[in-house]
């Protein structure tokens, strides 16, 4: 008797790698930063649990006209909106006394009636990879209860908004220049010999390049003294300042819309920028500086300040 064995040829499996696990850590803090939560490396919380949103990127909105005789429409502009944010959080802890606790910790965290600013009272961090980066917060709801809680387990659903959409950097950054004095002929090879080594001298169209994965509006800080100062930037910058600063004045000049101010030496100055001037974002990429400053000493400097912005939080 003959037998007959189907048989089929298969290629060998291949491996598939697992899955990497979430590497960001998340926590709340106070707007002042002495208080925190952890919510991704506490005993008590867990989360962002599935449901969780607003944690990538910023929502986008794209703005387009239409041209009579032309197909389709013409992109005008591009706008960031506010993010909307929500955390779905556990609780679990081992007794009702402790989860009281945990959560008078929480609602006076998200309080919205304490310490609100115009770009919230708390913040999310997030670590990762990228680096550390927070994002501004401000209650909405999800602390009304729903009468589903055990004396040990609790689910939180938080509802925030982030007035201002960008992920920030934890620290700021600041870039120190040595204001070139007109009156100094040879400017590139005088001063390293008065031990300005580590500060770049900054005269025309030098270079800055401001790390940010967004637009950013720098803080300025212009130390005295010069009988007047001129600063220039490609970008459209324009910031004249007529009126001289003394020997020891420090003049500062917050550029970013969303908390402009004018001080010299702490009081508001407004009236010492000429009208003309212009503080527009600086983009990605090198922006050229130039600054005119007569009767600048080795002791005049201007610091760029600024905190990198990201469209996510990691």
């Amino acid at each position: 008797m003959t037998y007959f064995v189907l048989a089929s040829v298969l290629s060998r499996p291949v491996p598939t790698a697992p899955l990497a696990s979430d590497q960001r850590k998340f926590w709340l803090e106070s707007w002042d930063g002495t208080v925190t939560i952890p919510i991704t490396t506490s005993r008590v919380w867990f989360g962002p649990l599935d449901g969780s949103t607003g944690l990538d990127v910023a929502p986008t909105q794209v703005l387009t006209a239409v041209q009579p005789g032309v197909a389709g429409s013409m992109v005008t502009d591009v706008l960031t909106l506010e993010r909307p944010v929500v955390l779905a959080l556990d609780l679990r802890t081992t007794s009702k006394a402790e989860q009281d606790e945990q959560m008078a910790f929480l609602r006076d965290l998200v309080n919205p009636s304490a310490g609100m600013t115009r770009d919230g009272n708390f913040r999310l961090l997030c670590a990762s990879p990228a680096g550390v980066r927070r994002l501004g917060l401000a209650y909405q709801s999800g602390l009304e209860g729903d009468g589903k809680e055990t004396t040990t387990f609790q689910r939180v659903v938080l509802n925030c908004v982030a007035p201002q959409p960008f992920a920030e950097d934890l620290n700021d950054q600041s870039v120190p220049f040595q204001i070139a004095p007109d009156t100094m002929p040879g400017i590139g090879a005088n001063w390293g010999s008065v031990g300005l080594a580590t500060t770049t001298v900054l005269s025309e169209d030098t270079p800055v390049q401001m790390q940010s994965a967004t637009p950013v509006y720098p803080t300025l800080t212009l130390k005295g003294p010069a009988t007047s100062i001129l600063i220039e930037g490609d970008n459209g910058l324009r910031v004249d300042i007529p009126t001289a600063l003394s020997a020891g004045d420090t003049f500062v000049m917050v550029t970013d819309p969303r908390r402009k101010s004018i001080r010299l030496n702490g009081a508001p100055a407004a009236g010492k920028v000429a009208r003309g001037s212009r503080t527009p974002a600086f983009n990605l990429g090198t922006t050229l500086i130039s600054v005119t400053a007569p009767g600048a000493t080795n002791a005049t400097t201007l610091t760029l300040g600024w905190r990198g912005l990201h469209g996510s939080l990691s």
